[in-house]
């Protein structure tokens, strides 16, 4: 036991000298906190395009006033207190609870430390040391945070706190943020904008009323519960607080070029090098941001969502190839509206959903060719009855299902590949994880929506042959000494087979050609998809070259407020938002080399039947060329194994062995009646029906008449008058008149080739379409003998 306490003393000593000398080692590299240190040593970050030209320059005095302490109403103060540091007028700047926390953090779970600030450190943190969250840092901010508990008073600190702290937008302090969300002097605020003054400090990006009221009015909702827990509020005014609607003034508008893409910017630079290093530090940081693509972006929206009343859009323009985000418009007017629509949106993808379909069902081995059932259709799935709308009764290929965006082709193409794999495949290509895997995302059913971002980089997988590109905007950080601190290099992972990913690029660049897309045309190769969601309240157009890929919005923000009546129509993927792609891609694009598609091995091209899908046989009426997966062939048409409609050949004039055999090639049953007919070589073809050109079923029968010697020269003679040509639907008259015979002609009958007949002497005929036709006079005399007599008419 001696040896024990021995021991634990020698550990106390050295932990005690170790403890000391880490003190004091940090303590002699602190800045002293005196506040006129804190000022005066800002440097502007400024924030560049690609090409170096400045989007904007931040500062930390750029939105700041000071006010006294006597000035900031009671009940703002209690606020900040008991949302932030309950126990201030305790401690002695450090709370040794949060210390505690963060050390366990730090080195139990080897993660970076955090949580435990007190307003003290709060303040040290924003005036004195960097926002680095680590181990080192945490104690360097308790030990400044006590030297600044031992020069000034609680009050002192909390006036320093209240005009120093960041509330977003530029504001610093509360007499900054009171104007910049109410309008008004700090002095005026009622208890429930003073909770949400309290509440935005923890996260200005999050909890910003112009951001997202609705993540503002549950933050300041927790604030006032928790000054009614300190006993700041009565339970009286705690509910009249709680039942104050969340009013705030419009942002003014602010000069910053491409203020959307700016802001994402600056959330991003905040969130890993902290509010201090961004508004104090002169950081140097060159985007992805194209200014030549931005301004077209900018106005491909304006122009075309220009009147009054008109929704807002989103637009998000990616490089495929290296992930880098070259132009981003988050909504119609940043001054009126600051929530993010193209990085902050959840919004229902509708069919933009389909091709993460479409490429799972070409994976397991679908063909596009492959054809379903089109019209609406009734699905059960498990206890639910799911209906869907359709096209047609026709059985359509997926080619043209996916072109015409077909509802009911995808419903059943996600119950047979599985929404889990969709949902795999999805999340792959770029889309967020949590998708839950239900049949209703074939057509774009999301529990939570998607952004335009997060839909422009899954797009971006197909356009680089199937790698994911990692999305980034920021390309550089240096400090302001030049010191390079961030340098991003351009990521991409293998997401999609590169066959696949290219044959659902050739389906997609026929919803632009042909589907429902072709508002979307630019001139060059492009693939697409429209989307569009129930009661017309979101649009989508994502659409790709292989060297730009654009996800385009339309919508309102804030509602799901329906398009059913904008600018005369109803507002579908194809019609504002396509517009809106086309005009920026042409725009954007304008002056670069035309990129094609580039086909990858793994591909093939077979003759398919263009009903069924199958691989053509010798039977299939039309058969077509497609591109398939070589390891995906499809199967022989399973429908055409036969004959089903034939068009009757000519066998007039040919002998009775010639006809019947090439009758029998047309598979078609013959019946042969021979007559003594004047004129005819014997044994030689003198009439058929049906006549040539008709079509019948395979296996249909016909009617020849064959002439057979010994005819009498008693028989009639026929003749007949009439033009040798003819126009197509216009009708041509034929006189049977000069026909002669030693007795008296009883009965005309006419075959004019087309399957018309007539039975008079003086006849007139129209045919339907050009082509030639043999025309088959037949007359009958009062002694039952017959003669024929056959011409061709060649109709224009």
């Amino acid at each position: 036991m001696r040896g024990l306490l021995i021991f634990a003393a020698l550990v106390a000593v050295a932990v005690g000298v170790t403890g000391c000398a880490v003190y004091t080692s940090m303590s002699s590299n602190l800045p002293d906190p005196d506040v006129r240190q804190a000022r005066g040593r800002d440097q502007s970050t400024v924030i560049a395009d690609r090409n170096g030209k400045t989007l904007v320059r931040l500062y930390a005095e750029q939105n700041r006033q000071d006010v006294a302490l006597e000035k900031i109403p009671e009940h703002l103060r209690q606020a900040v207190i008991a949302t932030e540091d309950q126990r201030f007028y305790e401690h002695e700047g450090v709370d040794p609870l949060g210390i505690a926390r963060a050390v366990v953090v730090d080195v139990i779970r080897q993660e970076k430390a955090q949580g435990g600030s007190t307003i003290t450190q709060q303040y040290v943190k924003q005036a004195f040391v960097t926002s680095e969250k680590t181990l080192k840092r945490k104690i360097q901010e308790a030990i400044l945070a006590r030297k600044v508990e031992q020069r000034y008073s609680k009050d002192e600190i909390l006036e320093l706190y209240l005009n120093t702290i960041y509330f977003g937008h530029g504001a610093y302090g509360v007499e900054a943020a009171s104007r910049v969300y109410f309008g008004k002097s700090v002095e005026d605020v009622s208890v429930a904008q003073a909770a949400v003054l309290a509440g935005v400090i923890k996260s200005p990006g999050r909890y910003s009323p112009h951001l997202d009221k609705e993540a503002a009015l549950a933050r300041r909702n927790t604030v006032l519960s928790q000054m009614k827990a300190e006993e700041y509020l009565s339970a009286e005014e705690y509910a009249e607080a709680v039942d104050k609607k969340l009013k705030v003034v419009d942002l003014k508008p602010l000069s910053t070029r491409a203020p959307y893409f700016v802001e994402w910017i600056k959330n991003n630079l905040i969130d890993k090098y902290g509010k201090q290093a961004v508004y104090r530090g002169g950081l140097r940081v060159k985007t992805t941001l194209d200014l030549k693509m931005q301004k077209a972006a900018e106005n491909a929206v304006s122009s075309v969502l220009n009147q009054k009343g008109d929704p807002s859009a989103a637009v998000v323009a990616i490089r495929p190839s290296t992930g880098e985000v070259v132009a981003m418009v988050g909504g119609r007017n940043f001054s009126k509206q600051q929530y993010n629509v193209a990085v902050q949106g959840q919004r229902q993808p509708g069919s933009a959903f389909k091709p993460f379909v479409l490429a799972t069902a070409l994976k397991e081995g679908v063909s596009p060719e492959q054809s379903f059932k089109s019209g609406a259709r009734t699905f059960q799935v498990g206890s639910q009855t799911w209906r869907v709308t359709g096209s047609s009764t026709k059985a359509m290929r997926l080619r043209a299902a996916t072109e015409k965006s077909v509802n009911s082709v995808f419903a059943q193409l996600i119950l047979d590949v599985g929404p889990e794999d969709v949902v795999a495949t999805g999340e792959k290509m770029g889309l967020h994880k949590g998708i839950e895997p239900v049949p209703a995302i074939a057509l774009g059913g999301l529990e939570d929506g998607v952004s335009p971002l997060e839909m422009a980089r899954a797009y971006a997988t197909l356009a680089s042959g199937g790698r994911r590109p990692a999305t980034y905007g920021i390309a550089r950080v240096a400090d302001l000494d030049g010191k390079v601190l961030q340098k991003t290099k351009p990521k991409s992972v293998r997401a999609l087979d590169p066959a696949v990913a290219y044959l659902t690029t050739d389906i997609l660049t026929g919803v632009i050609e042909r589907g429902t897309g072709t508002a979307a045309q630019i001139g060059r190769p492009a693939a697409g998809k429209t989307g569009t969601t129930q009661q017309y309240r979101d649009a989508w157009f994502v659409g790709y070259t292989p060297d730009l890929v654009t996800a385009v919005w339309v919508g309102y923000p804030d509602s799901q407020k329906e398009m059913d009546s904008v600018h005369g129509i109803s507002v579908t993927g194809g019609t504002l938002p396509a517009q809106i792609w086309s005009r920026f891609m042409k725009s954007a694009l304008e002056g670069s080399d035309v990129e094609q598609f580039v086909r990858p091995a793994g591909l093939t091209r077979v003759k398919v039947c263009s009903e069924t899908g199958g691989a053509v046989t010798e039977f299939c009426p039309k058969p077509i060329s497609a591109l398939v997966l070589v390891k995906s062939k499809p199967e022989p048409c399973e429908e055409h194994t036969k004959p089903e409609e034939v068009k009757v050949p000519s066998v007039v004039g040919l002998t009775k062995v010639d006809a019947l055999a090439k009758l029998e090639k047309a598979t078609l049953k013959v019946t042969v009646k021979e007559r003594q007919v004047s004129g005819a070589e014997d044994g030689t073809v003198v009439s058929q029906n049906p006549a040539a050109g008709t079509k019948v079923d395979a296996e249909s029968g016909i009617t020849i008449v064959v002439a057979t010697g010994g005819a009498s020269s008693d028989a009639p003679v026929p003749s007949f008058e009439g033009p040798a040509t003819a126009k197509a639907g216009e009708k041509v008259s034929y006189d049977a008149s000069p026909s002669t015979d030693d007795g008296r002609i009883v009965s005309y009958y006419w075959e004019f080739g087309d399957g018309g007949t007539a039975t008079k002497q003086k006849v007139s005929h129209a045919w339907s379409s050009p082509g030639v036709y043999e025309i088959t006079l037949w007359v009958t005399d009062d002694a039952g003998l017959q003669g024929s007599i056959t011409r061709r008419v060649t109709v224009r």
